[in-house]
C-alpha cells in the first residue's frame, strides 16, 4: 500500500505504514523481515531486519533533532548472549579489534549539519552521509558508531569524531524493543561542536541474519517466534527536541506503525 500525505509544504511518502504527526517533525517509515516466517518457541526462525526512515521538518524548517529512537517488533527474540561483544574502548582504538560475528546491524546515514539557532531549511548546512555500525556489547546493549571512510562523506568530520554510543535491546512480553538514545555528541552538539546540529533526512539500517550453533541447535541473534493473525506488528517512536531549546527544551513523540505478513 503507498500513501501521500502532505502537510504545508513536506511531503510524507508512507509504505505500508501510518504516521502521527508532531509538532516539529513528521516520519516515514518501511520495515522488512527476510525471512520472515512465524517460527514457534520450540522452532524460533532466524532473521534479518531492514528498517528505513525519512523525517521531514515543519515548513520552513528542517528536519529537528533527535532525541531517541524507539523499535518495537512483535515476536521477535534476540539471542545477543551467544554472539561475540566488542567494547567502546576497543571500538574507539579500532573496529578491526572487534571479534568476527560481533557486529549485528550495518547502514547508512544522510543528515544536514547546521545550526541550532533556527532550524530554516535556507540556513546554510554540511551534508553528513556516515555508515552506521552497530555491535553486540552484551547484557542487552549494544553500540551504535559512526564511520566515514573519508572526510568528503561528513564535512571533514572523520570516524572517531563521533564516540560510539549506547542502545539497549529489551523483552516486553511478546515484543522485542531496540532502544537507541542519540546523545548531544551526534544530535544537539555533534562531535562536541557548540551549536552544531544535526538533521537526520533518510537513515537506512539492516540487522544481520546472524547465526550460531548452541548445543547442537541453530539460534540467530534475532529470531521469530511468533506472528498475531499471520502478521507482525511494528511500531518505530521518534522523539524530537525543538531547535531553540534543543539542549534541554521541549521535545515531542511521534510514532509510526505497521505491519508485515508472515508466512508459515
Amino acid at each position: 500500500m503507498r500513501r501521500t500525505i502532505i502537510i504545508g509544504t513536506a511531503i510524507a511518502m508512507l509504505v505500508g505504514a501510518s504516521a502521527a504527526f508532531a509538532s516539529f517533525n513528521s516520519y516515514s517509515v518501511s520495515t522488512k523481515f527476510s525471512p520472515n516466517k512465524a517460527g514457534s518457541t520450540k522452532s524460533p526462525s532466524p532473521l534479518g531486519v531492514t528498517q528505513m526512515y525519512l523525517a521531514f521538518g515543519t515548513s520552513p524548517n528542517r528536519p529537528a533533532p533527535l532525541k531517541d529512537l524507539k523499535t518495537t517488533i512483535y515476536g521477535l527474540v534476540s539471542n545477543a548472549k551467544y554472539f561475540p561483544r566488542c567494547s567502546k574502548a576497543m571500538i574507539e582504538k579500532s573496529e578491526n579489534l572487534c571479534p568476527k560475528g560481533a557486529l549485528v546491524a550495518q547502514g547508512t546515514i544522510h543528515s544536514l549539519l547546521g545550526p541550532g539557532n533556527n532550524g530554516l531549511a535556507t540556513t546554510k548546512t554540511t551534508v553528513c552521509n556516515p555508515g552506521l555500525d552497530v555491535w553486540n556489547a552484551g547484557a542487552g546493549n549494544l553500540w551504535f558508531f559512526f564511520t566515514a571512510k573519508s572526510a568528503l562523506q561528513c564535512g571533514g568530520l572523520q570516524t572517531g569524531a563521533a564516540a560510539p554510543f549506547k542502545g539497549t535491546v529489551t523483552q516486553n512480553g511478546k515484543n522485542l524493543v531496540i532502544d537507541v538514545p542519540q546523545p548531544g555528541y551526534v544530535s544537539t552538539k555533534v562531535a562536541n561542536i557548540t551549536n552544531f546540529y544535526s538533521s537526520l533526512v533518510h537513515e537506512q539500517l539492516t540487522w544481520k541474519k546472524l547465526v550460531t550453533t548452541v548445543k547442537g541447535k541453530k539460534v540467530g541473534f534475532l529470531a521469530s517466534v511468533a506472528c498475531r493473525g499471520g502478521n507482525r506488528p511494528w511500531t518505530q517512536s521518534f522523539t524530537a527536541a525543538n531547535f531553540k531549546g534543543a539542549a534541554g527544551g521541549a521535545t515531542s513523540t511521534s510514532t509510526v506503525t505497521g505491519s508485515d505478513k508472515c508466512s508459515k
